[in-house]
């Protein structure tokens, strides 16, 4: 199947790079631009039935058209124009080999799997990233073309051309959605890759499938789950076996529970690893915000379970964090449960970010990895009552008592995460993962103690 793959790869012909066209609609002033309401729904309005035949040509031609221009183009002409152009749009599609979707439970070798394919293909336009960061790059290029460009039509075709332009080849680990804002791009985002030629080698812990499963709206994200079945080879990987848990040397880097003993033996790491250095505050800034971390050398951090992940930070924070340091001194992590669900979800994301990164974490915790997070809620099924936020969010959405069963509210995303996180942290105490370095200064706070 990689074999397969990697053959077709190697006889393909590349998509040509191309200019960073805007679209003709950025020109007119604001009230004008027929994207300008579309925005408010960026996967479906731009799907929507406009002025009659006349909208359908605009949306495909981009030419503004005067009052008098219109009257004097007879219904014929508006549909031989739509025609033509749809064929041209089917022309310019690039058949691509066919991506492939491998999925599987946590540890089975998805991750490594990928990356032995993506080390092997020798061509310069290709990319390996989380799903994750890609999309907030997507977002990022997003909101530069409206800021710079001043855009308020559908910029997901210009997005589409820049990313192929770097990278062809996309390999995306750990691709799953959580986010109604990626639900509902993602369909119109992947259309324009595929459109242009993307290959895309993506690992996953789930199958098309169950994507988004029983999310908010997820009728609407149906045509993604379509599309990627259409366009990719989807193979399990499931063996039944969590490879990351398998036999091999541990070191002590996640100590608990919260007590003196811990909080001297984290020092103490803290000061071997850090001497000679000069320790302090340290700021991070990057996109207008600011992320403070109380004692820091340049390649050590220490900071608390309550200001990295009780704050509302996003993934953006987290990864600018794991790409300025190379160590990560996380202190005071509490045992969750849903009730802390945005919490859970903050440290998830940290732990994805620093897993990808090569990070290697010290944690102090209230109890053992496997019972960090216990997926009990008292919110909804225990009491019957909303919390707060889950009833702001109800009523933002406008949902309905029986659409309560998104994982939101029920939280089976969050657990199904957190399993993934506590594997990846089991791969992280390993003694290949933290190096002769670590090694040494454990041996040495023992010898000390």
């Amino acid at each position: 199947m990689l074999q397969e793959l990697y053959a077709n790869i190697q006889t393909y012909a590349e998509p040509t790079i191309l200019d960073e066209l805007l679209d003709l609609e950025q020109d007119k002033p604001v009230h004008a631009q027929k994207g300008k309401a579309d925005m408010s729904s960026p996967d479906f309005a731009w799907q929507q039935e406009e002025d009659g035949i006349l909208g359908l040509v605009r949306a495909f031609i981009g030419v503004a058209m005067t009052l008098e221009e219109k009257m004097l183009i007879g219904f014929e002409q508006f549909t031989k124009m739509f025609k033509k152009k749809r064929k041209e749009a089917n022309d310019n599609v690039i058949a691509a080999p066919k991506s492939l979707y491998l999925y599987g439970d946590v540890g089975t070798g998805k991750t490594m799997t990928m990356d032995l394919f993506y080390n092997s293909v020798h061509i310069k336009r290709k990319r390996r990233v989380h799903f994750h960061a890609f999309m907030l790059d997507v977002h990022k290029r997003t909101h530069q073309l409206r800021m710079q460009h001043n855009i308020t039509h559908d910029p997901l075709p210009t997005i589409a051309v820049e990313l192929i332009n770097d990278a062809w080849l996309l390999c995306f680990d750990e691709l799953q959605v959580t986010d109604i804002t990626d639900a509902m791009i993602l369909r119109r985002l992947f259309e324009e890759l595929f459109k242009r030629g993307m290959v895309m080698v993506t690992t996953s812990n789930r199958p098309p499938d169950d994507l988004y499963k029983d999310g908010i709206q997820r009728k609407s994200f149906l045509p993604t789950i379509d599309l990627l079945k259409e366009r990719c080879i989807v193979h399990s990987l499931n063996s039944g076996i969590d490879y990351r848990k398998q036999e091999q040397e541990r070191l002590d880097v996640f100590m608990s529970p919260l007590n003196t003993d811990t909080n001297r033996k984290l020092d103490s790491m803290f000061e071997k690893l850090t001497a000679g250095q000069e320790v302090g505050p340290r700021t991070l800034t990057f996109f207008g915000r600011h992320l403070v971390i109380p004692a820091a050398t340049k390649d050590v951090a220490k900071i608390s379970f309550a200001e990295l992940c009780g704050q509302p930070h996003s993934a953006a924070d987290y990864l600018e964090l794991v790409t300025n340091f190379t160590t990560l001194f996380l202190t005071d992590v509490p045992k969750m449960s849903l009730d802390q669900r945005n919490e859970a979800r903050r440290f998830i994301t940290l732990i994805d970010a620093a897993y990808e990164n090569k990070l290697k974490l010290f944690m102090s915790a209230e109890t053992d990895l496997v019972e960090l997070f216990s997926g009990k809620v008292s919110s909804i099924k225990d009491t019957g009552e909303l919390v707060s936020a889950e009833r702001l969010l109800i009523d933002d959405l406008k949902l309905q008592a029986d659409q309560l069963t998104s994982p939101i509210f029920t939280g089976s995303e969050e657990i199904f995460a957190f399993q993934r996180a506590v594997s990846r942290l089991t791969e992280m105490r390993g003694e290949h993962w933290l190096g002769e370095e670590i090694r040494n200064v454990l041996q040495d706070s023992k010898a000390s103690t």
